[in-house]
Parts: structure tokens; sequence; C-alpha cells
């Protein structure tokens, strides 16, 4: 029931977090006051409620309009630097994990996977079988597929990225914009103009070969295998190939595990965002009202304002977009926004402190079975992901997972962690955690009590392993990094 309730308040801490910053920004700033203000809107409320501060929510928009702006007697940009404060190190928290439970480790995916998965292997011995070539054959077929559409994904996600930079990019005049976007497409999918219908078809196709690549992979390893162990049966000592069924093994176990991931949702998630940008970028006649997807943890926004050149006769004079920065600036406003509600996770490594209600441990003593009191905290060497909504603060409040190895010699299980964290610092940062936890403690086997005698000639007291929800305590150093 205690581990229940820990849940249940880590859930409505982020929810009422998430919800506290779910919405976008509108910025209002009237050039002839001089005055800003803020007001945070959401979807059928363009309009706002008015708060004290700049602060929007993760992934969605700033908007900025300004008012009693004469636009034939000024000319005015706005650029958006984006920083991001905190952001994950290159080690996750299976790279953690993975010593701990496992110390062999594991090989890489894909690009490591060529070595994983040989391509190329002599045609005698096993594999001068033609049902095991060609079911080999089949899987390294699967694999091809899928390394394609992993390097088309990526080729998805540099146009996602392209687009982004060109589409909040001041400078760059609209037509460059969109034909720069219709390169970066064409480019991807090969075709010179992308209708909402081609990627429709795009996503069908990927999936398609997505689940055909799926479906061949399990077949072909089946296949395989059977034709495997058959050989391996007729013949004695070491063959040509000997180990391959292992190696198809641990592939598909990678593979599993990766399709967790990369599956047909993210395929489709990925592409349907691709089509948003590129839609939004060629369907958009751009004018000053900018806006500016808030990804990063803050953004510096620069409204600068000039004086449109006027010829001999008075007359005020066309504006180049590209030489507006050459005109003489009359005012500038700088704002600093502050991106919120986004859930951060960074991982972590340290120690745990497990306390289980059952802590006895047993001896025979006088013909008979005893229980003495064990230590009451058992260390354990933990390994946490952190979970918390970003909030530009140097105290970060959230939930915590993890898993941990106790250190003493007799105990050998893996304990499992749940509940709250507090990171303290902004750069080099200490982790505190509490919460639930859950272990396996010993207890007496089936049919076993307290003070019965054992049987003549039986050295060792029976007990069994009985998993248990505890308490938990933990310190560890957090493994994010802070950066520009």
């Amino acid at each position: 029931m205690k581990a229940l309730k820990s849940l249940l308040v880590i859930g409505l801490m982020t929810a009422l977090s998430l919800s506290g910053y779910s919405q976008s920004l509108r910025i209002v700033y009237d050039f002839i006051q001089d005055e800003v203000h803020y007001f945070k809107t959401k979807p059928g409320d363009p309009i706002g409620k008015e708060i004290a501060s700049p602060v929007v929510g993760r992934n969605n928009l700033v908007i900025v309009e300004v008012v009693n702006f004469n636009k034939f007697v000024y000319a005015a940009d706005a650029t958006y630097t984006s920083r991001v404060v905190e952001k994950q190190s290159d080690m996750g928290f299976l790279d953690i994990v993975s010593p701990l439970v496992n110390p062999m480790g594991s090989g890489g995916f894909f690009s490591a996977l060529g070595g994983t998965l040989p391509v190329d292997v002599s045609r005698g011995g096993l594999m001068a079988t033609r049902g095991a070539s060609s079911a080999y054959d089949d899987i390294v077929h699967a694999y091809k597929t899928l390394t394609g559409l992993e390097t088309d994904m990526k080729a998805v996600n540099y146009a996602i990225s392209k687009l982004n930079k060109l589409k909040y990019n001041p400078y760059l005049p609209t037509d460059t914009i969109v034909n720069m976007s219709n390169n970066i497409v064409a480019q991807i999918f090969h075709k010179s103009v992308m209708n909402p219908s081609d990627f429709s078809e795009v996503i069908v196709q990927y999936n398609k070969d997505y689940a055909n690549f799926v479906s061949n992979l399990e077949t072909a390893t089946v296949s395989f295998l059977r034709e495997y162990q058959a050989y391996a049966s007729r013949t004695e000592g070491s063959f040509e190939g000997r180990g391959l069924d292992q190696t198809v093994r641990n592939f598909n176990a990678e593979v599993k595990q990766v399709t967790k991931t990369f599956n047909p949702e993210y395929i489709t998630a990925q592409i349907d965002f691709l089509e948003t940008v590129y839609t939004s970028i060629v369907a958009t006649r751009y004018t000053f009202n900018s806006s500016h997807a808030a990804k990063d943890d803050e953004i510096d926004l620069a409204l600068n304002f000039y004086k449109v050149p006027m010829d001999q006769d008075g007359k005020y004079l066309s504006v180049d977009r590209n030489k507006i920065s050459e005109l003489a600036k009359v005012k500038e406003k700088k704002i600093n926004i502050v991106v919120r509600g986004d859930i951060k996770v960074s991982s972590s490594v340290g120690l745990a402190f497990t306390k289980f209600q059952t802590t006895d441990e047993f001896i025979y003593r006088d013909s008979a079975i005893m229980s003495i009191s064990g230590s009451s905290f058992s260390p354990n060497l933990g390994a946490y992901v952190n979970v918390y909504p970003y909030s530009g603060r140097t105290l970060q409040l959230g939930g915590t997972f993890g898993v941990g190895v106790p250190l003493q010699a007799d105990q050998k299980s893996v304990n499992m962690y749940m509940g709250m964290s507090a990171l303290l610092g902004s750069d080099s940062r200490v982790a505190v955690h509490a919460g639930a936890s859950l272990g396996q403690v010993q207890k007496l086997g089936a049919g076993y009590n307290l003070g019965d005698a054992l049987l003549p000639g039986d050295l060792t007291i029976p007990t069994r392993n009985v998993w248990e929800w505890g308490t938990f305590i933990g310190v560890s150093f957090n493994i994010a990094k802070t950066g520009s």
C-alpha cells in the first residue's frame, strides 16, 4: 500500500507539473509606449491570460506581436538564440545498469552488428545445406532492410532539423526558404513536390517494409535454427558455421530491444512531423509577426527596429531583407524566455540503503531452528534514472526509478527502487532519493517453522527467497551535463 501511494504521488506531481506549463507564450510589445506584456495561451484562446514573466511550455510556440508599429516607417526583425542549460550525457541508463546486472555486456546495434552478424560466411559445412544457407541469406536481407530504414529515418530527422532552422530564420527571403525546403524533401523522397497524400504513401510503404522485415526475420530465424540443429545432430566435433545459432539468437535479441522504440509508431510520428514542418513552410506567407518553437531550456529574444531609408524626395524605399542590419537601428528590445514543462530524463549512479520488514537470519542451535536479527539497512550500488520537469532552478524535484546490487557477499539479488528525487546544484549535481524498494528477503522453506529440528544428516537450514516491499534512501551523482 505504501508503495502504491508513492507511485500515485509521483504521478500526481508529474501531471501537475505538465499541466502548469503546457501553454504557449504570447508576447505583446507596444512600440510607442515601450511596454511589453506576456500572456499564456491555450488552444481555442488566442488572447490568453496575462502573466508576470515570460514562460513558455516545452514544444509550444513563442508568438510575438508588435502593436503601435508603423511598418512603412520602420523595419524590424526578431532573432531567437536557444540555449540548452541541461542535457543528457552520452552515457545512458542502460549503459550504467548493464555492468551491474550483466557483467558480460552486449554488442551494439545496426552499425555494430556488422561484426556481430557476419555477412560473408563460407558455404562449406553447415552453410552448404540448402535450407540453412537460404535462411541465413533471408536473415541478412532482413538486416539490410532495417539498416536501410534506419538510414532513411536519419535523413528524415536531419530534414526536420534543417527545415526548423529555415523556418525560424528571419534573414532569409520567403522564396529561398521554400526552395531550400523543397530541395531537402526532394532529395529524401525523390519527388520535386510533396503533397500530404504523398507523405501518407511514404508512411504506408515504410511501415510495410518494416512489417515484412519483422515477419521475414522471424520466419528465417526459425528455419535457420531448425536446419542448424538438424545438421549439428548429424555432425560430431567442430564444423564450419558452428556457433552461428547463438549469433542469430543474439541478433534477434538486439532487434527486439531496439524495435521497442524504432517501430511503425516511431516512423509514422517522424514522417508526420516532417510533413507538418514542411507544409507550414511552403503554405505560409511570412510576415513580421513571428513565432518560434520552444525546444531548448532558454531562449534569448532580440527585437531589432530600424529606420527605413528615404530617397531624395522623402519617399520611403523598399528594404532589402538581406541588408536590414545595415540600416540605422533606432531601438532594441531583449527578452529572456524560460522554457518549462519538459520532462527531463537523466541518469545517476551512487549508493542506496534499503530496509525491509523481514531482516531475520536463521541459525541452527540446540537442535532447533532459531532466528536472529539482521542488518536494518542493506547498502547497494545503485543506478538511477531521474525524471523531473525542468523549471530553470538549481533545485529539481521529480521521480526516480532504479536498480541496485547489494554489496554484501551473501546477497546477490537485484533490488528495484521507485520514489522521489531531488537534484541539487546547477553544474556538477548531487541527487538525493527516497521511496519504495522491491527486493528479495529470506524466509524459512515451506513447512518449516522456528523451533523445528532438522533431520539427521541435514546441514543446511531450508530457506526461500520471497519478494517484499520495503523502503530506501539513496544519494547519487547526476550524469547530466550543462552547456549553452
